[in-house]
C-alpha cells in the first residue's frame, strides 16, 4: 500500500469512526430528542455491497492453505501494510454493524439488531488477532464472521447474489 493511499484508508476509517461514535450517543439535553440528523445515502443493499462484502473479503482472502497437485500455498499476511489492510478492514466492517442498526436501513429491532451486534463482535474479533498478528486467529475469527454473515443472510437476504448490482 502506498503510503498516500494509507492515508487515505485511514482518513476513511476515522470518518467511519466516528459516524459510530456518533450514533451511539444519546440525545443530549439541548439536543433532539430524536438524536442526531444522520442522511443515510445508500440502501442496506449499498451498504453490503459497497462496504460489508469488500472488507469481508480481505479479511477472508488475508490467510488460507491452497493445496494443489504442484505444492501447497500459505497465505499469510507478509508485512506491515498487509496486517494493517486486514486491521482496517475489520474496523470497517464492526462500523458496518452500526450502519445496518440506523434508521432507515434497520428491519426490525429484534433479530436485525442481533446480527449487526454479531457482526460487530465479529470484527472486533478479527481486529484484535490481526493487532497480535496471529494469522491462525486471523483464520478462525474470519469463520466467526462468516457465521455472523450468513445467519443474517439466511433470515432477511431476498435476492440472490446475481440479482444484486453488477
Amino acid at each position: 500500500m502506498k503510503l498516500g493511499n494509507r492515508w487515505k484508508h485511514e482518513a476513511l476509517i476515522a470518518g467511519i469512526l466516528m459516524a459510530g461514535i456518533c450514533a451511539s450517543c444519546g440525545p443530549s439535553e439541548q439536543g433532539s430528542p430524536t438524536g442526531p440528523p444522520f442522511r443515510p445515502v445508500g440502501t442496506v443493499e449499498d451498504v453490503m455491497h459497497d462496504v460489508v462484502y469488500p472488507h469481508a473479503e480481505v479479511v477472508w482472502d488475508s490467510v488460507g492453505t491452497i493445496i494443489t497437485v504442484e505444492g501447497t500455498n500459505e497465505i499469510r499476511p507478509g508485512n506491515e501494510d498487509e496486517w494493517m489492510r486486514v486491521m482496517q478492514s475489520a474496523y470497517t466492517l464492526a462500523e458496518a454493524g452500526n450502519l445496518l442498526m440506523m434508521d432507515g436501513r434497520a428491519r426490525d429491532t429484534e433479530d436485525w439488531m442481533a446480527y449487526a451486534n454479531g457482526l460487530i463482535d465479529a470484527a472486533i474479533q478479527v481486529m484484535e488477532a490481526a493487532d497480535r498478528r496471529d494469522d491462525q486467529g486471523v483464520f478462525d475469527t474470519g469463520g466467526e464472521l462468516y457465521v455472523a454473515c450468513t445467519a443474517c443472510h439466511e433470515q432477511y437476504w431476498e435476492k440472490p447474489p446475481s440479482a444484486m448490482r453488477p
